[in-house]
Protein backbone atom coordinates (compact mmCIF):
# COMPACT_ATOMS: atom_id res chain seq x y z
CA UNK A 1 0.00 0.00 0.00
CA UNK A 2 2.70 2.55 0.17
CA UNK A 3 3.56 1.77 -2.98
CA UNK A 4 0.61 3.61 -4.29
CA UNK A 5 1.90 6.68 -3.77
CA UNK A 6 5.53 6.68 -5.43
CA UNK A 7 3.58 4.64 -8.29
CA UNK A 8 1.38 7.93 -9.38
CA UNK A 9 4.28 9.72 -8.34
CA UNK A 10 6.62 7.97 -11.09
CA UNK A 11 3.34 7.79 -13.33
CA UNK A 12 2.81 11.96 -13.22
CA UNK A 13 6.27 12.75 -13.61
CA UNK A 14 7.00 10.48 -16.87
CA UNK A 15 3.92 12.35 -18.08
CA UNK A 16 5.27 15.59 -17.17
CA UNK A 17 7.98 14.60 -19.41
CA UNK A 18 6.57 13.32 -22.27
CA UNK A 19 4.22 16.43 -22.46
CA UNK A 20 7.70 18.46 -21.99
CA UNK A 21 9.63 17.19 -24.83
CA UNK A 22 6.54 17.55 -26.95
CA UNK A 23 6.47 21.19 -26.89
CA UNK A 24 9.71 21.51 -26.48
CA UNK A 25 9.97 19.85 -29.99
CA UNK A 26 6.73 22.47 -30.68
CA UNK A 27 8.99 25.15 -30.11
CA UNK A 28 11.86 24.52 -32.09
CA UNK A 29 9.61 23.62 -34.52
CA UNK A 30 8.09 26.87 -34.81
CA UNK A 31 11.10 28.94 -34.06
CA UNK A 32 12.26 27.48 -37.18
CA UNK A 33 9.65 28.41 -39.38
CA UNK A 34 9.13 31.42 -38.41
CA UNK A 35 13.52 32.01 -39.15
CA UNK A 36 12.90 30.65 -42.33
CA UNK A 37 9.73 33.14 -43.25
CA UNK A 38 11.44 36.17 -41.79
CA UNK A 39 14.85 35.30 -44.00
CA UNK A 40 12.84 34.70 -47.42
CA UNK A 41 10.60 37.65 -46.47
CA UNK A 42 13.78 39.87 -45.60
CA UNK A 43 15.81 38.48 -48.25
CA UNK A 44 13.38 38.62 -51.00
CA UNK A 45 11.22 41.76 -50.40
CA UNK A 46 10.30 42.20 -53.63
CA UNK A 47 9.70 38.56 -54.62
CA UNK A 48 5.90 37.88 -53.93
CA UNK A 49 5.99 34.34 -55.39
CA UNK A 50 8.68 33.44 -52.42
CA UNK A 51 6.79 35.27 -50.08
CA UNK A 52 3.29 34.21 -50.63
CA UNK A 53 5.31 30.25 -50.52
CA UNK A 54 6.90 31.02 -47.22
CA UNK A 55 3.95 31.74 -45.72
CA UNK A 56 1.87 29.35 -47.74
CA UNK A 57 3.78 25.84 -47.32
CA UNK A 58 3.30 26.17 -43.40
CA UNK A 59 -0.17 27.20 -43.35
CA UNK A 60 -1.12 23.80 -45.65
CA UNK A 61 1.07 21.46 -43.47
CA UNK A 62 -0.80 23.36 -40.20
CA UNK A 63 -4.44 23.03 -41.58
CA UNK A 64 -2.99 19.38 -42.99
CA UNK A 65 -1.86 18.26 -39.49
CA UNK A 66 -5.28 19.48 -37.95
CA UNK A 67 -7.48 18.36 -40.63
CA UNK A 68 -5.96 14.69 -41.55
CA UNK A 69 -3.89 13.49 -38.40
CA UNK A 70 -6.53 12.97 -36.22
CA UNK A 71 -8.79 11.27 -38.73
CA UNK A 72 -5.85 8.92 -39.65
CA UNK A 73 -4.73 8.63 -35.93
CA UNK A 74 -9.04 7.61 -35.32
CA UNK A 75 -8.79 5.51 -38.49
CA UNK A 76 -5.71 3.20 -37.62
CA UNK A 77 -6.93 2.67 -33.89
CA UNK A 78 -10.37 1.71 -34.81
CA UNK A 79 -8.77 -0.43 -37.41
CA UNK A 80 -6.18 -2.19 -34.99
CA UNK A 81 -9.45 -2.91 -32.23
CA UNK A 82 -11.37 -4.37 -35.25
CA UNK A 83 -8.42 -6.66 -36.33
CA UNK A 84 -8.14 -7.62 -32.15
CA UNK A 85 -11.62 -8.42 -31.91
CA UNK A 86 -11.43 -10.42 -34.82
CA UNK A 87 -8.83 -12.49 -33.33
CA UNK A 88 -10.37 -12.97 -30.34
CA UNK A 89 -13.57 -14.31 -31.73
CA UNK A 90 -11.68 -16.72 -33.94
CA UNK A 91 -9.75 -17.86 -30.59
CA UNK A 92 -13.11 -18.71 -29.02
CA UNK A 93 -14.73 -20.94 -31.70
Amino acid sequence: MTNEPMLLLLLGSSVAVVFAVLLWKLLVLTAGIAATQWAIVTGLPDEPVAQVLAYGIPALLAAFALLYVPRLAAWGSARSITRSTRLLVRGAH
